[in-house]
């Protein structure tokens, strides 16, 4: 396992020097770090402890040595991941006496900035056997260790100590008494990783490794997450995160390839850790078989629902480029097309103005998804679980779009004009005030395009969010590149631009039905608001929009010094948003699901992945929606396709259970279940067969009745038999 990492001598030197440029950082004022290396007591205590209070002669007696660190710091497992070096015993013993290796507890997987270290925290005990023969001469056992370790936090320190114990010698016949650590250390046996009992394959294509568990078992009940720890180093990449899916007792594990690589036909050994939902986890030790990769298999491969089933970085490209311009075609971006529809049919007669607002469309869209990246990537390295949509999980977001399409509304419907004060500034910034607004429609459209996603969109952002920082940029601007090429055509391309019809005083009636759009989306956004925070979220809504209003007006009045009346409305908007955003901190609403099922509709339970479990392990179809109040491609497709008598009426006939996760407020559970996936947002809609051992099928993103009643018909006719109370 030390192929490829330095010696720990090396790494000490390395560890040293960081020391030095740790310690200064005291001039800079963090000299904490320092006074701790300063202090005389160790950062890690160690002592040896043993189960009984004696040895025996020809038997095995297990040792611990325990470890207490700091809180704070860490030290390593035997293969440390980016950095680090694991603990290391020396053994000092009588003649005849000899010592196993150390038997590692599961570790745990610490980021540190861009690395992913594998080590432990607080307090471990660290297990040997040491073997005694049956012709030891002596009354009493001597034991002496060396031990070094590394112990690390914002700095590494090396440090080492001596151990040692005394323990007399009984005879065979005699049972020796347990000692006051016998607890402790059989609860640190029990807890060891032991040998899985089901076979593990794996096969590696490109950058990919796909680790493959058929049948958990037993083992496999409850377990809601679970990763790898390489045993050797460079096998695995540490850092990238690990994409695990779950269907019929079965597990696959993707991860990415390290710097070294696999050895064509060598095993891939470690310890696979599964987690159930109370945060147990359980260690196994697996060696995996390299698997054949069947001819073609590495390929990317377009599912029933139009997205990337196997992704790489070239489709991922192409699909976000189609999910960009298909983005277009959904009801959530209407409203603000219709704002740029007006500025291209205003600017129709102007070459010129029309192609400079196209580019100043194109950089704002650009801006804004390049910004989008920037933000998901930092908040990944944070550790936080990111997703498409997720800033419409928080209500002040939500809040501060509602005034902002509302102030937008009454400025198309004519209460106020930002025209006229700017005219006496000069042409010239009028021309850059077109521009400005260019550029601002561009971002408008990629703030209100996030609740939704597209066909070839889904699996292109899901695949940007487990990329490197680089990677997954390339893949969101393309997707804002391909939303923007529509508009961008259109104000560039001459024959297009012939098109558009010229100005006239039909224009300022179409720029007032233009506001209605806009309203509609205020409107939108006050019922997610009573989603979320129910009647305290509708008068927050109501104080704000009253302010905002109140504002327009002021806006609006034709006499008085102007830059006081827009200083007036300002203030008024934003105490109306600051006094509604304080009636925002009452609690969010508990609610499991959006909205109950409208019309006759089949009725849906809240989704648990316990529930999920349930229903697959007593062989039970079920269809999974996971939706949000914001999402509007989710509540077209339930309105369209879910909300029938016929879709109900054939879930009850065949047993199917309607399951509802609703993501719009924040749940790990479900921001799981779409990682697993490789989704990043909703909608997402599993339909599972109850066959045991059945992977779920993914539907499509934009649903139909038949779409549906399709998957219900191909249920096995054991299962068509099942009636379920719906």
């Amino acid at each position: 396992m030390d192929k490829g990492r330095r010696s720990f001598a090396n790494r000490a030197l390395m560890t040293r020097t960081a020391i030095i440029f740790g310690c200064l950082a005291v001039l800079l004022g963090t000299g904490q770090a320092c006074a701790q290396i300063g202090d005389k007591s160790p950062l890690v205590r160690a002592t040896l402890i043993t189960e009984h209070g004696a040895a025996k002669r020809g038997e095995k007696l297990t040792v611990a040595l325990r470890q207490i660190i700091t809180p704070g710091w860490h030290t390593y497992w035997q293969n440390p991941g980016d950095s680090g070096e694991p603990t290391t015993a020396n053994w000092t013993l009588p003649d005849g006496v000899t010592a196993g290796p150390i038997e590692w507890p599961l570790p745990t997987a610490i980021p540190v900035g861009p690395l992913m270290n594998y080590g432990y925290a607080d307090q471990l005990l660290l297990l040997s056997d040491l073997a005694i023969p049956a012709d030891f001469s002596g009354d009493s056992l001597r034991l002496s260790a060396n031990v070094r370790w590394l112990v690390c936090k914002d700095i590494c320190v090396p440090e080492e100590t001596t151990v040692s114990l005394t323990l007399p010698l009984i005879d065979p016949a005699l049972s020796p008494r347990p000692t006051a650590d016998a607890a402790a250390i059989k609860a640190a046996r029990d807890a060891l990783p032991r040998v899985a009992s089901w076979p593990v394959r794996y096969q590696s294509a490109g950058k990919t490794i796909m680790l493959k568990v058929e049948a958990l078992g037993g083992d496999g009940t409850g377990v809601k997450a679970a990763r790898f720890f390489p045993l050797n180093w460079g096998q695995v990449a540490n850092a990238p995160s690990q994409k695990a899916s779950f269907a019929g007792g079965a597990l696959t594990l993707q991860m990415e390839r390290g710097d070294t690589g696999i050895d064509s036909g060598k095993p891939l050994e470690g310890l696979l850790a599964l987690e159930d939902a109370s945060g147990q986890r359980r260690g196994f030790a697996v060696s995996a078989e390299a698997a054949p990769v069947t001819p073609g298999a590495a390929a990317p491969a377009l599912d029933e629902a139009g997205d990337v089933a196997n992704v790489g970085f070239g489709i991922a490209l192409l699909s976000a480029l189609l999910g960009g311009l298909i983005l277009n075609l959904m009801p959530c971006v209407f409203p603000v097309l219709s704002l740029k529809a007006y500025g291209l049919a205003r600017e129709a007669s102007d070459r010129r103005s029309r192609h400079l607002g196209g580019f100043a469309y194109l950089a704002g869209v650009l801006a804004s998804f390049g910004l989008i990246a920037a933000a998901l990537i930092a908040l990944r390295a944070a550790g936080l679980a990111v997703g498409w949509g997720i800033q419409f999980q928080s209500p002040g977001f939500v809040l501060a779009l509602i005034a902002l399409f509302l102030a937008l509304a009454l400025n198309m419907s004519g209460v106020f004009e930002f025209g006229g004060w700017f005219a006496s500034t000069g042409d010239g910034l009028t021309r850059k005030e077109g521009l400005a607004g260019s550029f601002f429609t561009g971002v408008l459209a990629t703030v209100v395009a996030t609740p939704c996603t597209a066909p070839f969109m889904g699996a292109a952002v899901g695949y940007a969010f487990a990329q490197p920082a680089l990677e997954a940029t390339a893949v969101l601007v393309m997707l804002g590149f391909g939303f923007a090429l529509p508009i961008g055509l259109l104000s560039l391309s001459p024959a297009l631009g012939r098109m558009l019809p010229r100005p006239g005083v039909w224009m300022i009636r179409f720029k007032q039905v233009m506001a209605f759009p806009l309203y509609a989306t205020a409107a939108w956004l006050v019922w997610v608001l009573s989603v979320q925070q129910g009647s305290d979220g509708v008068s927050a809504a109501m104080v704000t929009m009253l302010a905002v209003g109140f504002a327009g007006w002021l806006l609006g009045l034709p006499s008085g010094a102007g830059v006081l009346r827009i200083t007036a409305a300002l203030v008024i908007a934003l105490a109306g948003i600051a006094s509604g955003a304080a009636m925002l901190t009452g609690a969010p609403q508990a609610g499991a699901t959006a909205e109950a099922a409208g019309g006759s509709g089949p009725r849906a339970e809240a989704f648990t992945q316990n529930r999920l479990d349930a229903l697959l392990a007593e062989k039970k179809p079920v269809f999974v929606n996971f939706t949000a109040a914001w999402c509007i491609t989710c509540k077209v497709n339930e309105r369209v396709a879910l909300n029938s008598e016929r879709i109900a009426e054939a879930f009850k006939q065949r047993g199917v259970t309607y399951l509802k996760g609703d993501w719009t407020l924040a749940n790990p559970e479900i921001a799981t279940m779409l990682q697993s996936f490789g989704r990043a947002g909703v909608p997402l809609y599993l339909f599972y067969s109850g066959a045991p051992g059945s992977a779920p099928q993914v539907l499509p993103q934009l649903l139909t009745e038949s779409i549906i009643l399709g998957y219900v018909e191909e249920l096995p006719s054991s299962l068509k038999q099942a009636k379920g109370d719906m």
